[in-house]
């Protein structure tokens, strides 16, 4: 979770992109989220109003950034993803289940 600037969300959006910007991302305005290639592998950042999903093969790399991300802004890591708009994740040795049923299960309540 993200916690800072009680402005609007444009100029929310802008003083984060330009925090992030000055890190080496790249906005991928197609696909709506930031890229940061290096030599060891990429960090995708994923942003929804204040919430944030960083993944990457390079997990020193996601440490560094988060150090420096907090200079910034105050962050709260909630370690591994489990939910996120509305979708459950579960991780196992294999890889990632994404589920819809708490939420569809929610609705036909």
């Amino acid at each position: 979770m993200l916690y800072d600037l009680k402005k609007t969300p444009r100029v929310w959006f802008e003083k984060f992109s330009v925090v992030i910007l000055s890190l080496g991302f790249v906005f991928r305005n197609y696909d709506s989220f930031f890229l940061l290639s290096a030599l060891i592998g990429h960090i995708i950042m994923s942003l929804y109003v204040d919430d944030m999903i960083i993944t990457s093969d390079d997990i020193d790399g996601i440490l560094v950034l988060k150090t420096k991300y907090a200079r910034q802004f105050e962050m709260k890591d909630l370690s591994y993803l489990r939910f996120f708009l509305s979708i459950e994740v579960a991780y196992s040795p294999k890889g990632y289940l994404l589920s819809l049923s708490k939420y569809v299960a929610d609705i036909l309540q």
